[in-house]
């Protein structure tokens, strides 16, 4: 019996989920930036590469015997991801960390603090996926001993 099934399926059901919404908030949220003649393509282009990830988790889903050794390269790919969108928000977003006079009403009102509260829970929730992924990693290390 395949124990660890609900957890692959949903890294996978996440992962398309998390790159739809990345998709979508950057088509949403385009408009709030100053407007470009290419449109939406630039924005898109930051996304390609997440879509490596669903792609990964379905190869885990539905052969993990075979496909076992995505699991390091998930992971290892989801926590240069986390600590890179971190570092850029703490370089991009300097004004909204350090500023005292700013009401949380005030920064709400700035489109770039949603963009960057956006980043911030989808990090969180990427901090998630790694856990499991070393989980699932530890438990089949363990199975195989």
């Amino acid at each position: 019996m395949d124990v660890y099934g609900p957890l692959r399926i949903g890294l996978f059901i996440y992962e398309f989920i998390r790159l739809m919404i990345m998709i979508g908030v950057f088509a949403v949220l385009r408009p709030l930036q100053e407007m470009s003649p290419e449109g939406i393509f630039p924005y898109v282009v930051y996304m390609v590469p997440n879509a490596l990830f669903p792609l990964m988790t379905y190869f885990l889903w539905i052969r993990l015997s075979l496909y076992r050794s995505y699991i390091a390269l998930y992971t290892a790919g989801k926590t240069i991801g986390v600590v890179s969108i971190i570092g850029w928000c703490m370089f991009t977003f300097r004004t909204l960390i350090t500023a005292d006079s700013m009401t949380v009403s005030m920064i709400m009102e700035q489109p770039n603090s949603v963009i960057a509260g956006f980043i911030l829970i989808l990090s969180a929730l990427d901090a998630l996926t790694i856990f499991g992924g070393l989980m699932l990693n530890n438990k089949l290390n363990h199975l195989e001993m």
